[in-house]
């Protein structure tokens, strides 16, 4: 196989939320990520020193002071993956995430280890997505494993078994097979498929596409997440709410117009201090297309980055996750009913009737109701008491002759 030959590929960034954590970091810092008091993820200096996740925070940080602790965000992670999506095409006009950490792509080998050199992840090329993936999860960070046609028997049956940890074997069906003595996946394909699918149970139709080399199609086009952006630079470093909430109302105008009716679920704010940007994303949960529901969302983001203090030179917004609501359409064709009348009303003036409630707890129908021209019914009052929840639909009144 050439160099130029262009491969699946699959990249890692696992775990993604310290992944996220760590960028720009400087390099020798030991670094966790926190949720509720507690490690979720240490790297592998922070795991070195006796870190390990489920440890409580205070323990960590008393066991080694310089912990750089990072609380963990479910939309700062979201918008960190959202990014690396938009910056994965310059390496491949075809990318499909697999869920945040996880994506294939099409390269040449040299661009895989540049690719895994600039994100400092792991990446994997084989001839098939599965393969590449288990290429991805056994390569170490930074580097790139690369199997070439004719290799792959070879390198599935000596990968070892922790490496169907990430596609679907449990931690209790691993340590299980590794009381059996099997340490490699060629251990366990040396069993038959019978055997195989009676020990890993619901397990094995994970596992079956990864252990025996099944093709479940190519690549699919790169798409870019839709999203809306707007920038804003002072001449002097703002500090003072009554100076950034009309900025915020600035930034709002602008955004509004650019979502043209559509709805967004994350509001991601960099603002640019001293050289530096501080960054701060929230998921909306209001309507933003309300101007007074996206400033409060703008300013609760400001006020997560922490750059008022700083004094901030420029503020970025970026709306993403939209979406155009969808309109329930008329089930009975009312609508239609109502456009028909009015059609007629205009012909005909004076001549359609309707139903106008007088007292709706009456039984007689003469004191209940009475059949007025719609004309004259718009411009009467509505008596107070409104229509039933169930009405009934008597007869005109007969048409007098003479």
């Amino acid at each position: 196989m050439s160099a130029g030959t262009v491969q699946t590929a699959a990249l890692v960034l696992e775990p993604f939320a310290l992944w996220a954590a760590g960028r720009g970091l400087p390099e020798g810092v030991p670094l966790i990520v926190t949720e509720g008091g507690r490690v979720r993820h240490a790297d592998d200096l922070a795991q070195a020193a006796g870190i390990t996740p489920g440890m409580r925070v205070s323990g960590a940080l008393s066991r080694l002071p310089t912990l750089h602790a990072v609380p963990f965000s479910a939309p700062q992670v979201a918008a960190a993956w959202t990014q690396v999506v938009q910056d994965l095409p310059a390496f491949s006009p075809r990318v499909e995430p697999l869920g945040v950490g996880r994506a294939l792509l099409t390269l040449r080998p040299p661009l895989g280890a540049q690719l895994a050199a600039a994100l400092q992840g792991r990446v994997g090329l084989a001839p098939t997505r599965e393969l590449a993936l288990l290429a991805a999860l056994s390569a170490r960070p930074g580097t790139a494993t690369v199997v070439r046609p004719g290799e792959e028997d070879d390198f599935r049956g000596a990968l070892p078994l922790s490496a169907l940890l990430g596609i679907g074997l449990s931690p209790a069906l691993a340590e299980r097979l590794g009381w059996l003595g099997l340490r490699t996946v060629g251990d366990l394909l040396r069993w038959s498929r019978a055997q195989q699918a009676a020990f890993l149970g619901a397990e094995d139709a994970l596992l079956r596409p990864y252990l025996h080399g099944a093709k479940s199609g190519g690549v699919a086009q790169a798409t870019q997440e839709r999203t809306v952006q707007a920038t804003l630079n002072f001449s002097e470093p703002l500090y003072e709410p009554r100076d950034l909430e009309p900025a915020a109302a600035e930034l709002a105008q602008t955004l509004l117009a650019a979502l043209a009716g559509r709805r967004a679920g994350r509001v991601t704010l960099r603002a640019q201090v001293a050289g530096l940007s501080l960054s701060a994303t929230r998921e909306v949960k209001e309507d933003v297309r309300e101007p007074s529901c996206l400033r409060r969302a703008l300013l609760s983001a400001l006020h997560d980055s922490g750059a008022a203090r700083h004094g901030i030179e420029g503020l970025e917004v970026t709306l993403g996750a939209l979406e155009r609501p969808a309109v329930q359409g008329d089930l009975w064709g009312r609508a239609q009913a109502r456009d028909a009348a009015a059609q007629a009303e205009a012909r005909f003036p004076g001549t359609t009737r309707r139903v106008q409630w007088m007292n709706i707890f009456s039984l007689a129908p003469t004191a209940a109701f009475q059949w007025v021209r719609v004309a004259d019914a718009q411009a009467a009052p509505v008596p107070a008491g409104a229509e039933p929840t169930r009405k009934a639909t008597p007869s005109p009144p007969p048409r007098v002759t003479a």
